[in-house]
């Protein structure tokens, strides 16, 4: 079963939050390269041509999907109770009381008889971009001793998945499944364009060696962060 995607919806609140988390990802990245510095997303545009998005199956959601996740723990941190939540769990208002915290593995979402989850075939080759930004630094004579501005333009993403997106009482949770073989990455294929040095001055293009770790870490990017067991969660309005 295939149905209408409203890929105008994806508006520049959705593209800050999405590029927060690859922002996340590459602050986090261990090794880099001694001659790359920090390496940020400062563009992402979803362009207009949405993915392919066949239905495959309805099931029932994951039970991963009702376990405390980091966000979960966090927003159960202990902290005092309201005068009048204390009244309404003890009787009186008497010594301060703290909520239970919920810990990393426990329960946080209870089961509803309307959660179901979509199991669907997405196929994406649009005209998404994404625009990077790092450092060419120099360690010669000493550490740093140089640096060069790096853009990367990233355009022509092809993309290949099972999408498994469940709807629970209280947000709606957004995985992949493991890529099919002979396939090793959901991120089938993308062209990238290069420039090191101040794009006001002379300029060098096509770095195959930046490039090649550029490819391999935003394919990690996506298969790390978005293929089950690990997913995202999104509060349901």
């Amino acid at each position: 079963m295939s149905f209408q995607i409203f890929w105008e919806k994806l508006d520049r609140k959705v593209a800050l939050s999405v590029q927060a988390q690859l922002n996340s990802f590459f602050a986090s990245l261990e090794p880099r390269p001694s001659f790359l510095g920090e390496i940020s997303v400062e563009q992402l545009d979803f362009g207009s041509v949405p993915p392919q998005f066949e239905i495959i199956d309805l099931t029932e959601p994951f039970p991963e999907f009702y376990l405390a996740t980091e966000d979960d723990v966090v927003s159960s941190a202990p902290r005092p109770l309201s005068p009048a939540t204390q009244r309404s769990y003890f009787g009186s208002q008497a010594d301060t009381a703290y909520q239970t915290p919920i810990l990393p593995g426990e329960l946080a979402v209870e089961r509803g008889e309307d959660d179901m989850q979509l199991v669907a075939k997405v196929e994406y080759c649009g005209d998404m971009s994404l625009v990077l930004r790092t450092e060419l630094q120099l360690n010669y004579p000493a550490t740093q001793f140089a640096s060069l501005p790096v853009t990367l333009h990233i355009t022509r993403i092809e993309f290949s998945a099972t999408a498994v997106i469940a709807y629970l009482p209280d947000r709606v949770n957004l995985c992949f499944l493991e890529p099919e073989p002979p396939h090793t990455s959901l991120l089938r294929s993308f062209a990238i364009r290069t420039e090191v040095g101040d794009a006001h001055q002379h300029v060098l293009k096509n770095v195959e060696k930046l490039e090649l770790f550029i490819t391999e870490q935003l394919r990690q990017a996506i298969d790390e962060d978005f293929v089950f067991p690990s997913y995202h969660s999104f509060e349901a309005f």
